[in-house]
């Protein structure tokens, strides 16, 4: 049987406490990576089962606490609600979770002399200031899997500053506008002895106003939709009473509590129009952090509906390139797919003169010849596939992949025996086996080797901040995508085997990659073997020289966007 709400939630409360004293432990600080992760993984867990128990968290200050563990705790939390809102994968949230729990490893002492309102000695100062650099250092004792946790925390002072200051500072790093704009929050509306704390959605409004970046902005909006007009553990006054708010149930009847009885907790269902002040306030009664959520009345509503992108790749492996589509067919399969063929009506502009769009899927096909749309449907699929992938860098990586695109299509432009749209196929299937499998490690730097691999040649991860990855598993799932796809089939060797057994595809991709380098890294000479492919494979594809292909490449306007 599954255990209780409240028996989850104070494992979470007491294992976080037990985390942060570990930091007075230094033949601990080795072990801490694990136990990390597994809380940072309790938070999202108990967050996807029963959300409003850890948002009350937000509105219900634990006297059984202190103020840092109270203060970590909020923070995990207004994480974990701003991944959950964004519908970022487990490996995302969990980093950034991971982030917030162990910002604060090193200065809970200092923080509780901040709640106090307590000057801070000599070295206070000293270890508040390099309280990042400490954190990082005790969590690298683990080794390099704790790495992407210590470069967040490396960066997140000056995002912190970025996020409130003015003129405008360009941050380029969603994820850490994330967890920097939840430490703002956490900071802002803690109960403090002095109550010069502020509610959530007061913080949320200031910081709205205040902060010039817009992803931060789209992050507050999402948050205060994704919470609700009313902050569960907040306390309303309901028939002259008051009561303290825990949800809305899917019938918008509000569940109310009222403990003015002693030793009795009253419940009550109503349809009304309440006010709540959700400013954290002081709690001594442990039954509101924990016993009430595990009541029938706290029901969750899990979302039924199929996930998108699942959807999509189901369409995927229904669509083959090499099966003729009579117009019954297609309609069929794509009839639960009424974006889809908004899309392709779209996506088929370039196949007539006036680049007119197709008024319907029949026009579409019409269009383009039943040969061709396979591939162009999957096209149009993996395109949407990628958009509806959430990701702090998601801008990034699809101007990145539309690059990519747009490259391959201009040096296979005259090639009149190539279809493009089968070229492509493999550059989305890959940015997507990125975004799912490797959403931790993706960045806007370029990490092509300066120093040339004589055997083989750098994969296209690296174009995405990536710096190696499974080639089996990415094999295993781009087969799976695009098994009849020869395309796929080259893309993955010219990675995996060595040059000297390259054939003409396999050529063509690294042509792909040699072009990309000098458009995204243009500091980097080339080799000279990076020259002859280059040469020889714009000869072949129909390409009079080279100077006509660059004025070309110049007209695309493309450019390594930080």
């Amino acid at each position: 049987m599954d255990e209780p709400i409240s028996i989850k939630l104070n494992q979470l409360f007491e294992n976080t406490q037990l985390f942060l004293a570990s930091y007075n432990n230094k033949e601990q600080w080795q072990t801490l990576y694990p136990v990390i992760c597994k809380i940072a993984e309790q938070f999202r867990l108990l967050y996807n089962e029963n959300p409003f128990s850890l948002q009350a968290q937000l509105a219900l200050f634990n006297p059984k606490y202190d103020y840092s563990t109270n203060l970590v705790i909020g923070q995990c939390v207004l994480t974990t609600a701003l991944c959950s809102s964004q519908h970022y994968n487990n490996e995302l949230s969990e980093l950034y979770i991971s982030v917030a729990l162990v910002e604060h490893l090193c200065v809970c002492k200092q923080l509780n002399k901040l709640a106090e309102h307590t000057d801070f000695n000599v070295n206070d100062k000293k270890v508040w200031q390099l309280r990042h650099q400490l954190a990082a250092k005790i969590i690298l004792s683990a080794g390099e899997s704790a790495k992407p946790i210590a470069q967040i925390l490396a960066k997140l002072s000056k995002y912190k500053q970025a996020l409130v200051s003015t003129p405008k500072i360009m941050l380029y790093d969603g994820g850490i506008t994330l967890v920097a704009l939840a430490n703002i929050i956490a900071m802002n509306t803690t109960y403090n002895a002095e109550k010069k704390h502020i509610d959530l959605f007061k913080a949320l409004g200031d910081l709205y106003i205040r902060t010039p970046n817009l992803f931060a902005q789209q992050l507050i909006k999402a948050l205060i939709a994704h919470i609700g007009p009313l902050l569960p553990g907040s306390q309303v006054l309901y028939s002259e009473q008051s009561m303290l708010y825990l949800m809305t149930n899917t019938l918008q009847r509000h569940i109310l509590i009222s403990t003015n009885e002693k030793n009795k907790i009253t419940w009550y269902r109503v349809k009304a129009s309440l006010n709540d002040n959700p400013k954290q306030w002081y709690c001594t009664n442990q039954k509101l952090h924990l016993m009430v959520w595990n009541s029938e009345h706290i029901k969750t509503t899990n979302d039924v509906s199929a996930n998108e992108s699942l959807r999509l790749l189901d369409l995927i492996s229904r669509i083959k390139l090499q099966h003729e589509y009579s117009y019954k067919g297609l309609s069929q399969i794509m009839a639960e797919h009424p974006q889809i063929i908004v899309n392709l009506c779209e996506a088929v502009r370039p196949y007539n003169k006036e680049h007119q769009l197709a008024k319907d899927l029949k026009h579409s096909l019409s269009m383009v010849g039943y040969l061709n749309v396979p591939a162009i449907i999957q096209r149009v699929v993996f395109e949407r596939l990628v958009n509806v992938t959430p990701h702090p860098l998601q801008q990034f990586v699809l101007k990145r992949l539309t690059c990519l695109v747009n490259i391959m299509g201009l040096i296979v432009k005259h090639n009149k025996n190539y279809q493009f749209e089968h070229i492509a196929l493999p550059l989305y299937a890959y940015t997507y086996y990125l975004l799912t499998q490797c959403s931790t490690r993706l960045s806007r730097k370029v990490l092509i080797s300066e120093t040339p691999n004589n055997d083989l040649s750098d994969p296209f991860c690296v174009l995405f901040g990536v710096d190696g990855i499974d080639q089996e598993q990415l094999s295993t799932q781009l087969k799976q995508l695009l098994s009849d796809n020869p395309w796929t089939h080259a893309l993955l060797e010219a990675e995996q085997i060595p040059k000297k057994q390259f054939n003409s595809q396999h050529k063509l991709w690294i042509t792909l990659k040699v072009v990309a380098q000098s458009v995204f890294k243009p500091e980097l000479a080339l080799t000279v073997w990076q020259k002859q492919i280059l040469n020889e494979q714009l000869k072949l594809q129909g390409w009079s020289n080279q100077s006509t292909f660059n004025q070309q490449l110049l007209a695309l306007n493309l450019s390594n966007s930080i």
